[in-house]
């Protein structure tokens, strides 16, 4: 068994002589508990393996090798009294990425066994992956039963424990919730079926959503989104909100307010001040000055942004690789209750820090920062801390992927920084491990495992008042979860008069989930004491708002004479959500900025809220003029606030990374303002290296292929009639043209692409024109002269009429142009661009329709040598002219 295995010394040498983890060696050797041990927070031990620095002169070691358990645990220096103990290690958990525990205490684990295998990611779409079920039968800290929940799953990114047995997951590339069941409680789910349907979703693993924490409000909540969820009559039903961002992890405070991250962007945290539902409230000076640094012990420069992002002697200078941040809200450690905690697994550490609400906002702080101190740090590194969450014993879980690579397999390819570390250590050989630790403190009590699947609603409702808050929701989400309406007195009662003042918030909460609105009961907790029990009343009223009944906003109205800050903004925050009139928004408004002028977190509430104002009248008065590119920019819009935007700014202008920029800024861009050739190709296959010999942080634009032709379309539109661009719309027959004709598999650079498609044809006097009416005057078309002289049909326009080119050779071409500048009551109508490489087999290349003089098809990479228009409609009474034509490509090799 696993708690009775062979001893250290034995397991060391075996490790030791095998070299590395992987697969293979991970389940020949058995596994040892000894690794329990605290860590010396003052100095590391010599067993590292691997800890000489990296530089350019000194002798490096070439072939790291992955550490046994308990040697990586030797690596670890902790702070401040805290040390690290094993929970589970491979073979009984490999590749973990995130874990839930049910309420009997119970851990899932997802395992990510197709992740990063090798340097390609060779295989990584298959669906061999799974999600273990951990137990601790005798309560001492380590566990030691384990069962294969499910398997065949698709790199499974979320988990959700719900009443007993039944476990909701999403996989990787859809949207889609699954519910597995064990319904004969062996441990193995043995029914699967679709609980929500939410479509397809592609792009890069790493860039889509995770999370699905059960909110304070009773909402799922995930990432890269801008949807939350509920579970309603057994099916998960969804909502749209203002705002869906972050990346891998949510963390949530005792008062419900969530915490983003951004790995792309190194934005370590973001988005906590206010609760997300009201839409992205930045808060200027939210972290302290220098968060973002980092201060790892370990010298491997294995780092996607390369030498920007390191110091001289390699190690990791800013957050590049946070993921699966929380707040700590467990009753061991009263010291640090409400602190971040914020893994890093490209550094190698995990960062604890402060966080300090007053005058109606927070701020973040690194204690250690004047010491260059990390909470965790190691030299180990194949230590990746990826995933945080506290748990029923009210200590910290940590899950450690312990792997040798953790970025994906875009920033890997051949070429890149990253590729050349990874392959001068051997770092693509340590993999298949895996370990799950708790963070705490010597002669740490575990207490009682719970037992909540054994308790009715009533017997939960005394846990709403636990010090640790893993108890307080798990309670609250079973109780709501049971439906069961008979315990409405008893949570009336623990919110109305309960000293503990999170039990009367979580009564409140709960009454919610189970559907009961006290409006009584909510204005008498308008009042309450604590802050946040105020604040939650308020968001709940807002269920009690109609538009035939507007009681509550009036009532809301009458509170700001009396309200704290906090209150007020929580007043403003509703009264912008509810469904009331201007007339209502603006005058609690004006009363509310009047009580407080000055407030630094009421003035960027009432900033974010105006800005949605003006973006919603923007949309409105497009749609007047274009409702179909309206809607395309309105759906492009989501997908860039909850994926481009980490790296290209909300406000399109790059996101800003120390002195340095994640990506370009797509203001006034030529490639987003250009050819569709150009930029669909960005998307599709994705960019690397300088631009316009600029370099930025993010050092290659993932592509996001595995998204479908509307969505990538959509977003593209998005940019392109955004931060002071205007462009065409991208339509996803488009994407899908680009997709049949390219066939690339390695980013583009931009050089390349402009060789290719961004130049203009020259050797025109070598172009062989005809025409169906008047073969004279073709001299016009290319002499570049923006006069009256032109080629003329001498006809009336007539459908069919058409206009051919011979080019010397075959192009692929990215655009035609076609220009009848004075002439332009004699442009066409409506025509086809056809091409054809050999004069015989043509393809409709572009449909055009519009009055301009300047015609621009975009014809997207296609192969030709002949170039032909055909007039669709036209003016019985016109001939057809046209002053010039110009053609973007390059030839065939």
């Amino acid at each position: 068994m696993f708690k009775t295995c062979i001893k250290t010394a034995v397991y060391l040498a075996v490790a030791l002589q095998l070299g590395c983890l992987n697969h293979k060696s991970t389940h020949t050797v058995d596994i040892v508990d000894e690794a329990t041990s605290s860590n010396d927070s003052s100095s590391v031990s010599s067993k590292t393996g691997h800890t000489a620095a990296y530089h350019q002169n000194d002798h490096q070691p070439t072939n790291i090798t992955g550490l046994s358990p308990q040697e990586s645990l030797a690596t670890m220096v902790v702070q401040d009294g805290f040390k690290m103990e094993l929970v589970a290690h491979e073979p009984m958990v490999e590749e973990p990425v995130t874990i839930s525990f049910d309420g009997n205490g119970r851990m899932y684990v997802a395992e990510m066994l197709t992740y990063m295998q090798d340097l390609d990611g060779t295989g990584q779409m298959e669906a061999s992956s799974r999600i273990k079920r951990l137990e601790d039968t005798d309560n001492d800290g380590v566990m030691d039963k384990s069962t294969v929940f499910a398997e065949n799953l698709l790199l499974p990114r979320m988990i959700l424990p719900l009443e007993d047995g039944k476990v909701v997951v999403r996989e990787t590339n859809t949207f889609d919730f699954l519910l597995l069941e064990d319904t004969d409680g062996d441990g193995v789910a043995d029914k699967r079926s679709t609980i929500y349907e939410g479509g397809p979703r592609g792009g890069n693993l790493e860039h889509q959503p995770s999370g699905l924490i059960w909110g304070l409000d009773n909402w799922l909540y995930v990432t890269y989104t801008n949807k939350r969820y509920k579970i309603k009559n057994g099916k998960i039903i969804s909502q749209n909100t203002r705002f869906g961002g972050g990346q891998w992890g949510i963390g949530q405070d005792e008062a419900g307010r969530l915490y983003y991250s951004a790995a792309g962007a190194e934005e370590p945290v973001f988005g906590f001040n206010y609760p997300s539902v009201y839409g992205m409230v930045p808060v200027d000076g939210e972290t302290e000055a220098g968060f973002n640094e980092v201060f790892p012990i370990e010298q491997i420069p294995d780092v996607q942004s390369g030498k920007p992002r390191l110091r001289d002697d390699n190690t990791l200078n800013h957050f590049t690789g946070i993921a699966g941040q929380s707040i700590y809200l467990g009753d061991k450690f009263p010291e640090i209750y409400g602190n971040y905690i914020a893994p890093e697994p490209v550094g190698n550490l995990v960062r604890r820090a402060d966080i300090t609400r007053d005058d109606g906002y927070s701020v973040i702080s690194h204690p250690y920062q004047a010491q260059q101190k990390e909470f965790i740090a190691s030299t180990d590194t194949a230590f990746r801390p990826v995933w945080s969450e506290t748990g029923p014993d009210g200590t910290i879980y940590l899950v450690d992927m312990y792997r040798g690579i953790i970025q994906e397999g875009n920033w890997t390819k051949k070429g890149s920084f990253l590729r050349a570390v990874i392959e001068k250590f051997n770092l693509d050989k340590i993999i298949g491990g895996g370990r799950i630790y708790r963070i705490t403190k010597p002669g740490i009590d575990l207490g009682k495992q719970p037992k909540m699947y054994d308790e009715t609603a009533a017997e939960l409702v005394k846990y709403l008042s636990h010090p640790n808050q893993w108890w307080r929701i798990n309670a609250q989400k079973y109780i709501v979860l049971s439906e069961d309406k008979s315990v409405a007195p008893a949570l009336k009662a623990m919110a109305q008069s309960n000293k503990n003042p999170l039990a009367r918030l979580h009564a409140l909460w709960t009454l919610e989930g189970l559907g009961i609105l006290d409006k009584e009961l909510l204005i008498t907790k308008f009042a309450d004491t604590n802050v946040n029990v105020r604040t939650a009343a308020l968001r709940i009223s807002e269920q009690l708002v109609t538009k035939e009944n507007q009681s509550m906003v009036k009532l809301w109205k009458t509170q700001i004479k009396n309200a704290d800050i906090e209150m007020a903004q929580q007043i403003l925050l509703s009264t912008f959500y509810v469904d009331t009139s201007d007339e209502n928004r603006n005058a609690i408004r004006d009363l509310v900025l009047a009580k407080y002028p000055h407030k630094k977190g009421l003035l960027a509430i009432d900033k974010a809220l105006q800005y949605q104002i003006k973006e919603k009248q923007a949309q409105a008065e497009l749609a007047k003029n274009n409702k179909v590119l309206a809607e395309s920019i309105i759906r492009g819009k989501q997908h860039f606030d909850s994926l481009c935007s980490t790296c290209h700014g909300k406000d399109g202008q790059g996101a800003q990374a120390g002195d340095k920029l994640m990506a370009p800024s797509f203001a006034n861009s030529r490639h987003v303002n250009g050819d569709v050739s150009v930029l669909g190709r960005i998307v599709l296959n994705g960019l690397t290296g300088p631009i316009d010999g600029k370099t930025y942080l993010a050092g290659i634009m993932a592509p996001i292929a595995d998204s479908d032709d509307l969505y990538i379309a959509d977003v593209l539109t998005y940019i392109r009639n955004s931060f002071g661009n205007k462009a065409t719309m991208v339509t996803p027959e488009q994407i899908a043209s680009i997709r049949k004709i390219e066939h690339r598999s390695t980013p583009w650079t931009s050089d390349e692409l402009d060789e290719l498609y961004n130049q203009k044809l020259t050797n025109k006097k070598l172009w062989k024109f005809s025409a169906s009416h008047n073969s004279t005057k073709f001299d016009a078309l290319i002499d570049g002269k923006a006069d009256w002289n032109k080629w003329d049909s001498e006809h009336l326009q007539e459908i069919g009429m058409w206009l051919q080119v011979e080019l010397p050779q075959i192009y692929q071409i990215s655009r035609v142009d076609m220009d009848c500048r004075k002439w332009n009551w004699r442009c066409a109508t409506a025509f086809d661009l056809a091409f054809s490489v050999d004069g015989v087999n043509w393809q409709v290349v572009d449909s055009n329709i519009e009055n301009s003089a300047q015609r621009v098809s975009q014809t997207l990479g296609h192969k030709a040598k002949y170039i032909r228009y055909v007039l669709k409609n036209g003016s019985p009474k016109q001939t057809w002219s046209v002053t010039e034509i110009d053609i973007f490509g390059s030839p065939v090799k």
